[in-house]
């Protein structure tokens, strides 16, 4: 797995909103944005799931993902093979964490994401570098 820097976490800590983008078994891509994400650790992010259809179904056929953001801090991409959580303590703490953010959301799943790869996303000779 991929450890990722302080500067990754505080850029997408500080992001609005992020784009996951999915696929089905088949490679049809899906990019939904979204906004309930964070760093578990070093090399694990937490996605809470409200309102996934095609995306949900796509990380069932394919527990792969791609993250991105930018903002004011800069922007990354992460990589990761994802485990899908809807029974029980990871989910719980999902529930928690979501509903002290805006308690009228209602998580369906937590999926938690172990990174494999981190690329830069900004402009320049290094646009696109794989960093971690």
């Amino acid at each position: 797995m991929a450890n990722v820097t302080e500067e990754i976490k505080e850029s997408l800590k500080v992001s609005k909103i992020s784009y996951l983008a999915t696929a089905t078994k088949d490679g049809l891509p899906n990019v939904v944005p979204i906004a309930a994400v964070k760093f578990l650790d070093d090399e694990t992010l937490l996605i809470s799931d409200q309102y996934f259809g095609k995306t949900l179904n796509n990380l069932k056929e394919n527990p792969k993902i791609a993250l991105t953001w930018w903002g004011d801090k800069g922007g990354f991409q992460i990589k990761a093979d994802i485990t899908i959580h809807t029974d029980d303590e990871i989910y719980r703490e999902d529930v928690q964490w979501v509903k002290s953010i805006k308690d009228t959301l209602n998580p369906k799943s937590a999926i938690v994401a172990k990174i494999t790869a981190v690329y830069t996303v900004k402009s320049g000779a290094d646009a696109g570098k794989q960093i971690v």
